[in-house]
């Protein structure tokens, strides 16, 4: 026993011996690469070239604008029979605040923004009556929206310039106009709002993308669904003793640029600006 524990005492006390050796034997490294110059000037600031030091993705902003168009249903119950049809334009803009996850899983964001869209319904004609169903007379409507919507942005990056996007959450609406088609129309109420109909609106919205990123811009298209939670007209409308429902069910599509408001890798001009300035004054 007493033999073990005087090896391993000659063994610790060898250890820093060799070390010392080897420091002594090992190369110096030249250290004047990572140097400021006496003088730190403007354009020397701009002449380092950042790119290689490029790390983890930066907690940054990003705003953008976007237009499109959309796809427009109607989920009725109970069931009416009604089919799609397109509106045009679909247009917005948004602030998304990238951040990790967890602090440490940088690929998730926030996404805030107001776009104008539109919602409605089209009645389907019955192919063995050849009858169409009406509301109010009308065949089909068309409602303009304003909406909020508050959106989870996931991004899953291929490379550096190329990115897939999966985003999901709620949206706050408020319907602004309304257009009720038709021959069946009473012309008082083709443009007008009745005091039956729901005007607040607010559901689902989520979808699938991709990116394209030359930074600080970015190129994103988005196929993005939107289902609402609030019926177009008050449930007792027909009638005190059943409830009939009407919500929007929508795929919007849309394109648009985006600009990094700060960057998504490294560090900005000012920013190396101050580190510079810092390290001078402390040599």
């Amino acid at each position: 026993m007493r033999k073990v524990i005087f090896l391993f005492c000659l063994i610790a006390w060898s250890l820093p011996l060799c070390a010392q050796e080897n420091n002594e034997t090992r190369p110096q490294i030249d250290t004047s690469f990572f140097r400021l110059p006496d003088q730190i000037t403007d354009a020397y600031l701009d002449s380092i070239n950042t790119a290689s030091f490029d790390g983890m993705i930066n907690d940054y902003l990003l705003f953008g604008v976007y237009g499109g168009g959309v796809i427009n249903n109607t989920s009725f119950n109970p069931r009416w029979e009604s089919e799609m049809f397109t509106n045009l334009p679909v247009f917005g803009a948004s602030l998304t605040i990238h951040g990790k996850l967890f602090g440490f899983m940088p690929f998730f964001g926030l996404e805030a923004g107001v776009q104008h869209t539109f919602e409605g319904y089209k009645f389907k004609t019955n192919k063995e009556t050849g009858i169409t169903r009406t509301l109010e007379g009308a065949t089909q409507a068309k409602l303009e929206v304003w909406e909020v919507p508050f959106l989870m942005v996931g991004h899953l990056d291929i490379g550096d310039s190329f990115k897939i996007l999966a985003k999901a959450g709620i949206y706050g609406g408020y319907r602004t106009k309304i257009e009720r088609i038709g021959e069946g129309v009473d012309e008082s109420i083709r443009y007008a709002f009745l005091d039956t109909d729901n005007r607040w609106d607010y559901g689902f919205e989520g979808g699938l993308g991709f990116g394209i990123m030359f930074s600080p811009f970015e190129f994103h298209v988005n196929a993005l669904v939107k289902w609402g939670w609030e019926s177009y007209y008050k449930a007792d409308y027909f009638s005190p003793y059943y409830y009939r429902f009407a919500y929007p069910f929508d795929v919007m599509v849309t394109a648009g640029i985006y600009y990094q408001l700060t960057p998504r890798r490294g560090y900005t001009r000012n920013q190396l600006k101050r580190f510079a300035k810092q390290i001078a004054h402390e040599q």
